[in-house]
């Protein structure tokens, strides 16, 4: 029955394009596809580019040479070329410009290599620089230029056979046998599965296949006079166009006849395309251009002249496999298998009918607005509810064998003869769902209500749910499913809880979800706002994978499906979808995304904005300048299956952490941009496939006060200021702190001047008085008075040694003693004063008069006098010595050994008991920071040295 359905009432599924879609002319000669996977449409009115969405016309006032385009092609710098009534014209960046002319140009052809040839006048040529450069073929005429799917290009040569362009020279590759010589061939077409394999299609004789070397009759329809198109799709299948429709020659052999009938045009088929989505496009004579979407979906919307195309509200099959289906305004039709029967019961006829629905007794239930609710048990017609307030728009029945039947306040439950009524849910209800024995699941416009034993149990909550509109609910394995308004397909698992979301950027057509159903195959299928979906179950993955076919654009309508003898059917606003349910994969490639333009704008000077045309070449890089931050880049996104799901993703790497969401935005700003560099990365979604990721880099350039250098630069700057600042505050303290202790020293000096002269005239009075006194008193007392005289003699001695123990303290006071020249020469003295009149010689060499400018303290001063004295001392008093010497020596590290010696009698260092003199010479060398160091051989003398740390000026 399906089938003579199919045979009777269907009708394919095209897309056209005309003049009311932008469209510049009706009648298209020549479809080309750029690298952009645009479409170029040749016509009489002009050239245009389609990019599934829009059109973008040239003419003849834009520059063409000639309305009138018979052949497009693109060259390897991105330039399209036109062959027109008049010659060629090149389209590049906008503008168009004349290549040759005076001639008709009726074949662009591009090669390998990427040389253009074409034909004017039957006669072959090849651009280089610029020019036409001719091909002579013995002046035979050249009928056609075709390249196969690899790309090699070859010449229909009449009277001689197909030549192949190898090692840019052209030589025989097939001669034409008997009886094709003689016949007018329009197009050759070689076949993409099987190599060798040629097709030829000729003006009046049908279509010829050849192979190897014969010739044979491939298809000819004695009721067609012209053909004029041919090509092949995806899965092999060959297309004709006539000069009375299209005809599809599956390769199984059966032919179907494309024509007004059955959605395409009776007008003659100017040009088939197949694009590289695997799109047939049909151009019609004064119809536009048609997109084939496949035989998924058929349509049915006639049958046997009488229309069907109404608003479908329900289906439903009864005990006899009869379709049942209601309309919004026309009322009930029944479907036999031979015949569509309108029902005329005058409570039903031409009504508004809300659902259609089969219980599992295959009673059809039927809602009738303003009549109630009447059914249907294969005899007659009985009224089960009578008129209410409001309309009932949802039914089902449980597992019980209850029926509930929903309006949108209130639920009623109809069994064995009785009614109850339950209401109290939120939100209007839209749809029911029997869950278990004793539950059921009202969707509504708030979400989803629990109804268990017939009350409502406020105490189920699905959250994902909450102020969802739900239209549809189905078990679909472990899930429920809910078909929503405006937020797609959510699925609920029952045993994990799980909660899943599908929404457009998955592959859907809408986000609006009408009805819903499973297949035998267990697909689950979606009629959506604009369309139908096919979802497949992953098990592994735990979630629904949207099938990608033809997106047939057709709003469908609510639980207005079923799935009937293997094919899901669909109600929609226009009539009965049938949707194939084992439909093979058809071979579609995703969609494919260019950016257009860059457009840089100068953030102080209009004149400096620059506009870069990329021409494919995203992997450039470009550098822009600190003030060309402003940019703008506008991208397409070209899918031709279904331009209206085209959405865009993108990012600016350096900035953007990650994609955006799905936007439908064609052309993205951003302002401000700092320095630095970048990559703008896009791509494209559409039916849930991504497209190709295409990128722009750049890089722009910090003002110099920006760059590292420039901050390690000042970095350094203000460390050194800083430096210098402390510095200066330091030197500055310094100087105030030198100043000081110079002016604490002179006071010291002055102090110390000042002590020594008044020591010297106080002190020094007092002592010549005594020593005077006692001369004076020495004279007076009696020579006899022995003891008298002794003690004078002691107090004029004891004067004596005070006096020159105080002249040390004076020379010591004075400032002028400061310097180590002063020092060696008051130990000198010491020494010849000390050893004078002893039998002891005396000497100390190397006191330079140098080492006046070697200031000393007077801490140094006085302990360095005090050592000597100690050790010549100890030298008179215990050596025994002859001769004494004292050497002042400079050594390589500019500082000043002092060296004693005397020839005495030495000692055992290691035997001999340290004295009191010894320790204090070594103490008060540690205090001026000097070793002392002293060696002695008994019998031989000694030596002392005095290692100073004064350093000497040269």
């Amino acid at each position: 029955m399906l089938f003579s359905l199919r045979l009777s009432a269907q009708s394919y599924n095209f897309t056209n394009y005309s003049l009311k879609d932008g469209l510049p002319q009706s009648q298209v000669m020549v479809i080309y596809q750029a690298k952009d996977r645009t479409l170029w449409l040749g016509t009489f009115g002009g050239v245009s580019n389609f990019d599934g969405k829009e059109f973008t016309s040239y003419s003849k006032a834009d520059g063409l040479g000639s309305n009138s385009v018979n052949s497009i092609v693109e060259d390897n710098d991105g330039q399209m070329l036109f062959g027109t009534e008049m010659g060629i014209n090149v389209l590049k960046k906008g503008k168009i410009s004349t290549l040759f002319s005076g001639r008709e140009v009726t074949h662009l052809v591009k090669d390998k290599k990427g040389t253009v040839w074409g034909l004017t006048s039957r006669k072959l040529f090849k651009i280089e620089k610029g020019k036409l450069v001719f091909y002579p073929f013995e002046n035979k005429s050249i009928y056609t230029l075709k390249a196969d799917h690899h790309g090699n290009l070859y010449a229909l040569v009449f009277g001689k056979g197909i030549y192949q362009l190898k090692n840019n020279q052209w030589s025989l590759y097939h001669a034409l046998p008997n009886p094709l010589n003689n016949l007018s061939i329009k197009e050759i077409l070689f076949d993409k599965t099987v190599a060798g394999k040629i097709y030829l299609l000729t003006y009046r004789s049908g279509v010829y296949v050849l192979e190897g070397h014969k010739a044979t009759l491939f298809f000819q329809n004695p009721d067609i006079d012209t053909y004029y198109s041919i090509e092949q799709d995806s899965k092999g299948n060959m297309w004709v166009g006539s000069e009375k429709g299209a005809y599809l020659i599956n390769k199984n052999g059966t032919i179907i006849n494309l024509n007004g009938e059955n959605g395409l045009s009776d007008n003659q088929v100017d040009e088939i395309f197949s694009d590289a989505e695997n799109n047939i496009w049909l151009s019609c004579f004064s119809d536009g251009i048609y997109k084939y979407e496949g035989d998924a979906f058929i349509r049915y919307n006639k049958f046997k002249k009488q229309n069907i195309a109404f608003s479908i509200s329900g289906i439903a099959a009864d005990k006899n496999d009869n379709l049942w289906f209601g309309t919004f305004n026309k009322g009930v039709f029944k479907y036999d298998g031979k015949n569509v029967t309108h029902i005329n019961l005058p409570a039903i006829a031409d009504k508004k009918i809300y659902f259609v629905y089969a219980d599992r007794a295959k009673n059809i239930w039927i809602s009738v607005y303003g009549n109630g609710i009447w059914k249907y048990n294969g005899r007659a017609f009985t009224q089960v509810l009578k008129p209410d307030r409001y309309d009932n728009s949802s039914i089902v029945e449980d597992a019980e064998g209850g029926i509930w039947i929903n309006g949108p306040i209130y639920s009623t439950y109809l069994k064995d003869g009785k009614t109850e009524r339950i209401t109290g849910f939120d939100g209007y209800s839209s749809c029911v769902y029997p869950l278990s024995k004793d539950s059921l699941l009202l969707g509504t416009s708030n979400g989803i209500t629990l109804i268990k034993n017939k009350k409502v149990d406020r105490s189920f909550k699905i959250p994902s749910l909450s102020n969802v509109f739900v239209l549809s609910i189905v078990k679909h394995g472990e899930n429920l499913v809910f078909a929503t308004l405006g937020d797609g397909i959510v699925t609920w698992n029952i045993k994990t809880k799980a909660i899943k979301r599908y929404v457009v950027a998955n592959g859907l057509n809408s986000n609006d979800i009408y009805s819903l159903a499973a297949d035998n195959q267990n697909n689950l299928w979606a009629g959506t706002g604009r369309g139908i979906n096919k979802l497949t179950y992953d098990a592994k993955q735990k979630s629904y994978v949207v099938f990608r076919d033809h997106p047939l654009i057709v709003e469908c309508n609510q639980n207005a499906i079923i799935n009937y003898r293997n094919s899901i059917l669909v109600g929609t606003i226009t009539g009965l979808i049938q949707c194939k349910t084992n439909v093979p994969g058809e071979n579609k490639k995703n969609p494919f995304i260019h950016i257009q333009q860059v457009n840089v704008f100068h953030r102080n000077d209009r004149t400096k904005d620059l506009a870069i045309n990329l021409n494919g070449r995203g992997d450039r890089f470009y550098k822009l300048n600190y003030s060309q931050n402003h940019i703008s880049i506008s991208f397409k996104g070209v899918y031709l299956t279904n331009p209206e799901s085209v959405q865009y993703r993108y990012k600016l790497v350096g900035a953007d952490n990650d994609f955006s969401k799905p936007v439908p935005n064609t052309e993205i700003e951003y302002s401000a941009i700092r320095p630095g560099s970048y990559t703008f990365q896009v791509y494209a979604i559409a039916n849930g496939q991504q497209s190709n990721i295409e990128q722009f880099s750049f890089t722009i350039v910090p003002p110099y006060y920006d760059t590292v250098l420039f901050k390690v630069f000042a970095f350094l700057v203000i460390i050194f200021l800083i430096w210098l600042i402390f510095y200066l505050i330091f030197k500055t303290r310094e100087r105030k702190k030198h100043r000081y202790e110079k002016l604490k020293l002179k006071e010291q000096e002055k102090i110390r001047k000042q002590t020594a002269e008044d020591f010297h005239d106080d002190i020094g009075n007092k002592l010549t008085r005594i020593n005077v006194l006692s001369e004076i008193l020495d004279k007076k007392v009696d020579g006899s008075a022995t003891e008298q005289k002794e003690l004078i003699r002691l107090i004029r001695e004891n004067a004596g040694l005070l006096y020159t123990g105080t002249k040390d303290i004076l020379w010591a006071l004075d400032p002028h003693s400061d310097n180590l020249f002063e020092i060696l020469v008051h130990i000198k003295n010491f020494g010849i004063d000390l050893f004078q009149n002893t039998g002891i010689e005396f000497k100390m060499e190397g006191v330079l008069s140098k080492y006046q400018k070697l200031h000393l303290s007077m801490e140094f001063n006085r302990n360095l006098t005090l050592i000597f004295k100690e050790m010549l001392n100890n030298v008179l008093k215990h050596a025994k010595a002859k001769q004494v010497l004292i050497m002042v020596i400079e050594t390589e590290h500019n500082t000043i050994n002092i060296l004693t010696s005397d020839d005495g009698e030495g000692f055992d260092l290691e035997s001999v008991e340290r004295g009191r003199g010894l320790n204090n010479i070594q103490t008060r060398c540690k205090r001026i920071k000097s070793t002392f160091e002293i060696s002695s051989i008994k019998g031989k003398g000694t030596t002392t040295t005095i290692s100073t740390r004064i350093p000497v000026t040269k």
